[in-house]
């Protein structure tokens, strides 16, 4: 696998050894040659630029990322002269260093050739992300949706769904925090009735009106209000766990992304 990918490469670009940028005028000269229509000029003068098979750093993200950008335009220019097998070859080695890679170096109007180039990469992300998908389990989407609601939803790649179970989440923890709190606030209140606020020479007809029986039934409305929230919010937790019984790993759409 190895070799074959190294001879690839070379067919590619065959003599590069030290990543750089692009002088401008070696890009306006692929540009002429293009839009002219003489792609395999094109090609020498993109793919000749030392340094497009050199090693770059793994976090050097800028750098991989302009790398990626020269083999996309190297397969636009092949995928403008017909030659459909040498632009995925490029395009594969421009995925494999920046998935993302959509405009090319020689940024030109679009035409077919680039409407083709950007169908084909993102055929491949399409394919990887699917293939990521698949991959993911049900016991690894509930253990994540256990720890927190929606988590593996996204993980299984249903993000609509993951947001709806971790915004309805957060909303009912907010809810029961605040009636806790308040909750709590009430039945301080109720402990710290004094013996003078019960009224006890007064009891009668309307001894329910006391400031004991008072605080007492604000404590317990409160209380109430609060577990109700709780067990919202119980329940919308052990939904999203059990979820992962009815929805499989979602199935990525083809779509070709805009500039």
């Amino acid at each position: 696998m190895c070799h074959r990918l190294i001879v690839c490469l070379c067919l590619l670009a065959p003599a590069f050894s030290h990543a750089g940028d692009v002088p401008q005028e070696v890009v306006e000269k692929a540009r002429v040659a293009y839009r002219t229509g003489d792609y395999d000029s094109a090609y020498r003068t993109l793919s000749h630029f030392p340094g497009l098979l050199g090693v770059v750093p793994l976090l050097d993200r800028p750098k991989q990322r302009g790398r990626a950008e020269i083999f996309f335009s190297l397969g636009r220019i092949h995928m403008a002269s017909g030659d459909t097998a040498r632009a995925r070859l490029a395009l594969v080695e421009a995925f494999r260093i920046y998935p993302q890679a959509n405009r090319g170096i020689v940024n030109l109007d679009e035409d077919r050739a680039l409407a083709d180039t950007r169908a084909m990469i993102a055929g491949m992300r399409r394919k990887a992300r699917q293939q990521a998908l698949g991959k993911t389990t049900f016991w690894g989407a509930a253990g994540r949706s256990l720890l927190l609601p929606g988590w593996g939803q996204m993980y299984r790649g249903h993000k609509k769904r993951g947001y709806g179970f971790m915004g309805t989440s957060a909303a009912l923890a907010a809810v029961w925090f605040v009636t806790d709190r308040s909750y709590r606030s009430a039945y301080e209140t109720y402990r710290n009735t004094r013996l003078n606020d019960l009224s006890l020479d007064q009891r009668g007809a309307d001894a329910g009106t006391d400031a004991f029986t008072q605080n007492f039934e604000r404590a317990q409305s409160r209380a109430k209000r609060a577990n109700l929230a709780l067990g919202l919010l119980a329940v919308v937790w052990v939904s999203g766990v059990l979820d992962h019984l009815i929805i499989g790993p979602a199935q990525v759409s083809f779509s070709v992304p805009l500039p």
